[in-house]
């Protein structure tokens, strides 16, 4: 079993990576800083000779979305093809279904009992 970070749940966690341009060693080192420094997210890869960035985080707590807007602030982007769009929206969909079971409350049999 993979030691996490403080404040990762596993149930939660998902996995991503982004394909980016427009990157260099100077917004490399501020992209991965900063999503680095963000509570629930385990970890932020970068490989410089694929230029993709893999990022491990708590979808219960954020979304692909507010990755790729860190990466856009630093002057780069996704790339914009055919395969990233759809994986794309592939990751916003699993984000979105983690975001609501996180959510969910249990029906009667499964919730917690009272104190």
């Amino acid at each position: 079993m993979n030691e996490h970070r403080s404040g990762i749940n596993p149930g939660f966690l998902t996995k991503h990576t982004l394909s980016v341009c427009g990157i260099n060693e100077n917004n490399t080192k501020a992209i991965v800083e900063e999503i680095d420094e963000l509570p629930c997210v385990d970890s932020v890869q970068f490989d410089a000779r694929r230029k993709t960035l893999k990022i491990a985080y708590d979808a219960s707590h954020h979304n692909i979305d507010e990755m790729i807007a860190i990466v856009e602030k630093h002057g780069a982007a996704i790339k914009d093809s055919w395969w990233p769009r759809t994986r794309l929206s592939w990751q916003r969909q699993t984000d979105e279904n983690i975001r609501d079971n996180a959510k969910h409350e249990a029906h009667c049999c499964n919730k917690m009992p009272p104190h």
